[in-house]
């Protein structure tokens, strides 16, 4: 298993796609974040200066929500480059269990993941910095940047069950254009709409305003969940581990009850 995990570290290294689309990612970040306080110094040069919490900075590692999509969009080309390439069918045949090849993926993914956020996340302080010396605000350091950096860590949790899901459709299933136009779908948040939808019928049918699903699903989740404002803090942890090892054990099932090509 661990040089499985070297293998695959080895890969994630190598992938062009991953540094491509998390250089875009932090570059986003930084001149979206550095452009609005410059226009705003220029249209409303006596706009009062305000304080930004560095906890709210770090609550929000993708300053457009749908930037995750980049990052999903590296997990899907990882996670089918050994398919694709029949490189899959070689490592399998050498190692006694051949479902050790998904976990090690999914390890490997868990860094992937880490260091994406990681790097966006730096790349929101950094745009704040910048954006900082236009004199239209300032950055504090809050009592609650212990609560932002909670935040960064169950966002890669839940990151991690969107990844699962991911993960499936790559290796089980082996199609990676489906897999792509999934984490489109959880990257824009479209299932909200069906979300709202059940919430509305759960109302209807129950007389009850408090249901929520996008409460219980990571996707929703991952776009909602706040730390410092204590929102989907417990749900997160229950809701990423459930969706992981469902979908790590059926991802394994039908891994190895299909023949590998």
């Amino acid at each position: 298993m661990i040089n499985l995990i070297k293998m695959d570290l080895r890969r994630l290294f190598l992938s062009k796609v991953f540094f491509i689309t998390m250089s875009i990612t932090a570059l986003l970040n930084i001149v979206i974040l550095s452009v609005i306080p410059l226009v705003t110094k220029m249209f409303m040069p006596d706009a009062e200066t305000q304080a930004v919490q560095l906890s709210s900075v770090l609550t929000n590692p993708f300053v457009i929500g749908w930037m995750i999509i980049l990052m999903f969009v590296s997990v899907v080309s990882y996670s089918y480059a050994d398919m694709a390439n029949g490189y899959i069918k070689n490592i399998a045949g050498q190692i006694p269990r051949r479902s050790d090849t998904i976990l090690s993926k999914f390890v490997v993914i868990g860094v992937h993941n880490l260091i994406f956020i990681a790097v966006a996340a730096l790349s929101v302080v950094l745009g704040q910095v910048i954006g900082s010396s236009f004199g239209t605000y300032t950055i504090a350091f809050d009592a609650q940047v212990p609560g932002g950096i909670l935040t960064m860590v169950l966002k890669w949790l839940l990151s991690m069950a969107v990844c699962s899901i991911l993960l499936f459709f790559t290796t089980a299933v082996r199609n990676k254009t489906l897999a792509a136009i999934v984490g489109v779908i959880f990257g824009t948040n479209t299932l909200g709409l069906v979300y709202g939808g059940l919430n509305f019928a759960v109302s209807q049918a129950f007389h009850t305003q408090s249901f929520d699903l996008g409460m219980y699903m990571p996707d929703s989740l991952l776009q909602s969940v706040n730390a410092v404002q204590n929102i989907g803090v417990l749900n997160s942890v229950i809701a990423s581990a459930v969706c992981i090892a469902l979908f790590l054990i059926l991802t394994v099932r039908v891994f190895n009850a299909r023949d590998i090509k």
